[in-house]
């Protein structure tokens, strides 16, 4: 279809969109095939993208035109399914209409400011994670209740440990060792409680389940660059929790 964006506007929605994918938890390989698409519906002779967790590399050709390149650096990633979802929906749409630079920029800033869960309700799905599985790992009514109510300050940890702008390894530090923290503290209340099966559980919160599924996906997909990233990523959390939970060694 015929459009009248420049090359520049052209790049600047295929780093956007490229971005925005990585940001909400997408897979690279995702995020590679979803500008390549844009880019040859607007009618660029060549796309090549190079896509990891930290960044993407976007370089257009035009037989008219120069050769233009621009690099993102990803450095936070916060899941969102329905952000990915409705980037996905956009990024069809502008393949099958060749939507202007202008409509581009207003649908995306709309997904920004979409609206998300508040934050009670944030709360209440990491406590009922920490409270369902803390039984499902063998405790019984104790280690639920226990389990659901350092899930629900686990919560503000986080958020805490994201308002400071902390690096992710010491924010799964920080929430692993508040996990030990505040359990150990119900042993109080609790005196046969299930330590064990209720740390489990809580920090299920921490594993980061997204992050090895996408992990997967890329090896299957090929991208051996930005799975072995992931997979790292992965082990580093694993690493920060296991540092955490050292903290009841040495805290009595």
């Amino acid at each position: 279809m015929e459009h009248n964006l420049t090359q520049k506007e052209i790049l600047h929605i295929l780093c956007l969109m490229g971005e925005k994918i990585l940001r909400c938890g997408g897979e690279a390989n995702r995020a590679e095939d979803t500008v390549s698409r844009i880019g040859k519906a607007y009618g660029m002779d060549q796309v090549h993208v190079f896509a990891i967790a930290s960044s993407i590399i976007i370089t257009i050709e035009d037989e008219d035109e120069e050769i233009l390149t621009q690099t993102k650096r990803i450095t936070r990633v916060a899941t969102d399914l329905d952000k990915l979802n409705k980037l996905n929906a956009l990024s069809r749409e502008i393949c099958q209409n060749c939507l202007p630079y202008d409509e581009v920029m207003e649908k995306i800033s709309e997904i920004d400011h979409g609206k998300v869960y508040p934050p009670v309700v944030k709360m209440l799905a990491y406590a009922i994670v920490g409270g369902s599985f803390s039984v499902f790992f063998g405790g019984g009514w104790q280690e639920g209740v226990v389990g659901f109510l350092v899930g629900a300050v686990i919560y503000f940890v986080i958020r805490l440990f994201d308002y400071l702008q902390a690096p992710p390894f010491f924010t799964n530090v920080g929430g692993a060792a508040a996990t030990v923290i505040f359990i150990k503290l119900f042993t109080f209340l609790f005196t046969n409680l299930d330590v064990s099966s209720t740390t489990i559980g809580v920090l299920m919160n921490l594993v980061p389940g997204v992050l090895l599924t996408n992990c997967i996906r890329d090896f299957v997909a090929t991208d051996y660059s930005a799975g072995t990233a992931k997979i790292m990523e992965a082990f580093l959390v694993a690493a920060a929790v296991a540092l955490g939970v050292g903290v009841s060694i040495l805290w009595r």
